[in-house]
Order: structure tokens, then C-alpha cells, then sequence
């Protein structure tokens, strides 16, 4: 396999629960349609459902569709104390899980990414987060040959949260100081509006992207959203990555609650939409 190169993909951060009350096909076949090749799967065995995951992976894979992942980040598996005295149980809660992901990096046909949070913590101080984060990072590129991980610059903390990762600064001069081939930037577009950053990335940042998390963010400044706000660039940020020569996945990163009111109809369209959105840009 060749982990360093890829195409440009599209993908959908995918949970079972997008399935309810249609079949996998029926699902997938109107994004496919509008250039969907990829779906993103949050590899959290806490989370409701995760019985499914794994067989929804394969199902998926039949009808030619990759997988990728994005790393759990709440607790156990959160990644701060990694340097000290939570390091065995960090290993011990993601080992499984990376390892899952790790075996789809040798199956998938092209370069798979894990996207990683950094660390975060109500009581660490801005720089043993980063030691945290960088101290795992090494740690999982040695660990897991077949992934290539994406540092995601970070949504807004909570009160009393302090996270590593929120400003654009602090994930490029990490990424950029570990400089190894399989290590790059998640770039989540409306994290950034929703830090109030809304100028143009840096070449530097557009030149270590290997993956993208797209969404749009509504009117009470909830993001998360379909692409029909239009609140965050995606369209102009995206051209700016295929002129930069970037290669790989773009994902459509929803919350499926956001939408508990819309009409299925309404929905549907909407990903249908924010599907073609991107295949415009990078086709």
C-alpha cells in the first residue's frame, strides 16, 4: 500500500443511527451519486450503538466505499497525563480501537486517516497538554504504521476547559516540529468561524492538511449543520487546498441531533446538497 498519497476524497462521519428507518443502500446511494467515497467512523466503544460500527464498516467496504476514523477523545481515552500516571491506561483504553482502525490501513486502497484531539483538562496547564499530545502522537505513529494522523484544530472549550489544539498556531507548530510523512492537519472549517477566525490559512497550514472536516453553522451560531447557512467558506477554503495540492479525505461532519426537527425530505436534501457542494470544488 502506498500511505503517503491519496486522491481526494468525500466522506460522512457516519453512526448507525443515520440508518433509521432505511436500509444501508438507500442511505448511501444518493451521496454516492454526487460523489461520496468515504465514510468516517468515531471509534468510541462507549458510545451508544458501537455493536454496529464494526459490521457497518464491512457492509460499507463491499460496495467500495473507504473508512476512516476519527480517534475518541472523551474519557478514558481522553490523552491528558499521557506523560505521567495515566499513561498505561490511555494505551490500555485506545490500544483496541487504533488497533482496529490500524487494520483497516492495511485493507483500505488508499492512505487512512485517524483525526486526534488534542489533550484537554480542567486542572493541566496549556504546555504539559502539549507535551501530552506530543508525547502520544510519537507514541501512535510508531505504534500504528498504517495510519496517518490528523491533528483537528478544536471547537470553542467549555468553561473551565482548557484544550490544546484550539488556535491554528499551536496544531501547525506541533505538527510541524514532529514533521513526520505521516502527520498532518484535520481542518475543521467551522471551528474556525466559530473562533472568529474567518481570514485566510497560512501556506504553511494548507500544505500539511490531510484531512477536512466541512459543516455549516446556523443562525443561533450552532455549528455542525448541513452546508446551507452558507456562515462558513467551505467552498473557498476547499479551492484553496486543491490549488495548495492537497490529497485527502473531506468529510461532512454533521450532529444528527441538530436536525431531530427537520422533515426527512429536508434532510435528505440538505446532504445531498453539501455532498455536491464539495465534489464541485475538488472535481
Amino acid at each position: 500500500m502506498n500511505y503517503s498519497k491519496k486522491k481526494n476524497l468525500i466522506g460522512f462521519a457516519m453512526h448507525p443511527l443515520w440508518l433509521t428507518g432505511g436500509d444501508l443502500e438507500s442511505f448511501i446511494n444518493p451521496l454516492r451519486d454526487n460523489g461520496l467515497r468515504s465514510l468516517e467512523f468515531e471509534i468510541d466503544s462507549n458510545l451508544s450503538g458501537w455493536e454496529q460500527f464494526e459490521p457497518l464498516m464491512e457492509d460499507y467496504s463491499k460496495i467500495g466505499i473507504e473508512i476512516c476514523f476519527h480517534a475518541p477523545y472523551r474519557f478514558p481515552f481522553s490523552l491528558r497525563g499521557f506523560r505521567g500516571d495515566r499513561r498505561s491506561e490511555i494505551i490500555n483504553a485506545n490500544l483496541p480501537l487504533w488497533s482496529l482502525a490500524d487494520s483497516w490501513g492495511i485493507r483500505n486502497n488508499f492512505r487512512t486517516e485517524i483525526v486526534l484531539h488534542g489533550a484537554s483538562s480542567k486542572q493541566s496547564n496549556m504546555a504539559e497538554l502539549r507535551k501530552d499530545t506530543k508525547t502520544f502522537i510519537i507514541f501512535a505513529l510508531e505504534a500504528f504504521p498504517n495510519l496517518t494522523i490528523a491533528l483537528e484544530n478544536l471547537d470553542v472549550a467549555k468553561p473551565g476547559i482548557i484544550k490544546f489544539g484550539e488556535r491554528r498556531e499551536d496544531v501547525l507548530d506541533l505538527v510541524t516540529e514532529i514533521d513526520h510523512p505521516r502527520l498532518g492537519i484535520c481542518w475543521d472549517t467551522g471551528h474556525d468561524i466559530r473562533h472568529g477566525v474567518t481570514q485566510d490559512p497560512s501556506k504553511e497550514w494548507l500544505d500539511r492538511v490531510v484531512h477536512v472536516h466541512v459543516h455549516d453553522i446556523d443562525d443561533s451560531g450552532e455549528d455542525h449543520f448541513p452546508l446551507v447557512f452558507d456562515k462558513v467558506p467551505n467552498e473557498h477554503w476547499i479551492q484553496l487546498l486543491m490549488d495548495a495540492g492537497m490529497e485527502g479525505t473531506i468529510t461532512l461532519e454533521l450532529k444528527g441531533g441538530n436536525l431531530i426537527n427537520w422533515e426527512i425530505e429536508r434532510i435528505n436534501d440538505a446532504l445531498v446538497k453539501s455532498i455536491k457542494t464539495i465534489n464541485e470544488v475538488i472535481k
